[in-house]
């Protein structure tokens, strides 16, 4: 809530004309756009704020209790892994319906005289308002900083065939293979959530927010990205938003004749109130874009800080299964044709992959000349001895189900490494083959 908002209160108060009280139809909606959108607001927007997770999940999990047995007759378990779009979140998603339903139900019988919310609409306005900030800026800042995708440079993800990734990791290896793209599409969403903080400004910045949340929205819903329900709702609160200025927004577009400017409402309570309100709410955006930009800057330092020489990719130079030459054919176990570890400060692990192009992901450790992995964190690690060398070769021994196996590597350049962002492109080769 910015202070040019707030201070100007009073001078709000003179321009806006006196309107006549709303009709009881009016009211009810109202009220059941205040609860219902209030309860989403609380659940989704702040309850993704990290220093208010924790403390909103139990009112989260009522909800979602709450939809779930209306909706499937039994309760729901909610995830703990900090995944999104799960049947916990869609049932919370019912269970603020209901609530909002039923608050306003109780508000309508309680409160029959007041004939005019139009304060309380300009306190929704800025609780909406405060919590799309920070959630712009938060996510803004991890493109920006390139973080949110960053990791899929990282030698885990290098080995996978196209064909074989799933929808949400081809979009993240597609935003992850390029920093500018990324910063690009982090400094849309910040520069919105600044624009938003500004009473002369507010209105560009929502209109920026919903060209880059929808944009968003729809890469989660096309790419199956597990965060479709909190874009949603960052794109329903943008358009909220800005909606009662679309009809002058359509006049500039169309250049037509202009409105009269549209007025914010006035806002509720006194001066110190106000005062109050806008502190704590620059208060919550300074305070959570802080702690996301360093969050940020430590985790782009890790992933991009390998800890051993065996961090990379790696190639076969030759493979034995029992001291046997291995054959390039399904068998058990299969050659690895390539490797790749991950040794870095945020993540460690072994990904092997079959002449075939199949890839497995191994969970490892380092420990004195030699890897532990497992296929599944609850296993028995098991166990391979390497021994590097300076001339960038790796040779890996051990036992793979209840075989001994022997593979000798060299470094594995990949194509990704020759692909500078350029402005002259370089000739087409007219002897190679078109796959396009």
């Amino acid at each position: 809530m910015p202070s040019s908002t707030l201070d100007s209160n009073s001078v709000e108060r003179s321009r806006v004309p006196v309107q006549a009280d709303w009709t009881p139809l009016s009211r009810i909606g109202f009220r059941l756009l205040f609860t219902i959108g209030g309860s989403v607001l609380v659940v989704f927007v702040y309850g993704n704020f990290v220093a208010l997770n924790g403390l909103l999940q139990p009112f989260r999990a009522a909800l979602a209790q709450v939809g779930s047995v209306l909706m499937r007759g039994r309760g729901v378990a909610m995830d703990t892994t900090n995944s999104g779009d799960t049947p916990g979140d869609w049932c919370a998603l019912v269970g603020c319906l209901i609530f909002g339903i039923v608050a306003a139900a109780l508000w309508s019988v309680f409160d029959r005289r007041n004939t005019d919310y139009r304060s309380s609409g300009r306190a929704l306005f800025e609780f909406a308002r405060i919590g799309l900030v920070v959630e712009l800026l938060a996510y803004g800042l991890a493109k920006a900083i390139p973080i949110q995708m960053g990791y899929m440079t990282q030698p885990a993800h290098q080995l996978p065939l196209v064909g074989d990734l799933g929808l949400k990791d081809t979009l993240w290896t597609f935003m992850g293979a390029s920093d500018v793209y990324s910063i690009a599409t982090g400094l849309a969403e910040i520069t919105a959530g600044i624009l938003l903080l500004w009473r002369r400004t507010w209105l560009a910045g929502g209109l920026l927010a919903i060209v880059a949340m929808a944009q968003v929205f729809l890469l989660n819903l096309c790419y199956d990205v597990p965060v479709k329900l909190l874009s949603g709702v960052l794109l329903a609160t943008a358009i909220a938003l800005t909606t009662p200025c679309w009809p002058n927004v359509l006049r500039v577009l169309t250049n037509s004749t202009p409105l009269p400017p549209k007025h914010l409402w006035p806002a509720p309570g006194t001066r110190r109130f106000r005062l109050g309100a806008f502190s704590l709410g620059l208060v919550a955006v300074v305070a959570h874009s802080a702690l996301m930009a360093t969050l940020a800057v430590i985790a782009v330092i890790d992933i991009h800080s390998p800890r051993s020489p065996l961090d990379g990719e790696w190639q076969a130079m030759s493979f034995t299964i029992d001291g046997t030459p291995a054959a390039m054919t399904a068998q058990d176990p299969n050659p690895w044709a390539n490797v790749a570890i991950t040794d870095r400060p945020d993540s460690q692990s072994f990904i092997t992959q079959t002449p075939s192009g199949a890839t497995t992901t191994w969970a490892l450790e380092l420990k004195d000349h030699t890897l532990l992995i497992r296929r599944h964190l609850s296993d028995s690690p098991t166990t391979l001895r390497y021994h590097w060398n300076p001339d960038n070769s790796l040779v890996l021994s051990g036992t793979i189900a209840n075989h001994q196996i022997e593979g000798h590597y060299q470094r594995r350049p990949m194509e990704r490494e020759n692909s500078p962002f350029r402005l002259v492109q370089p000739a087409i080769d007219p002897d190679r083959p078109k796959t396009s």
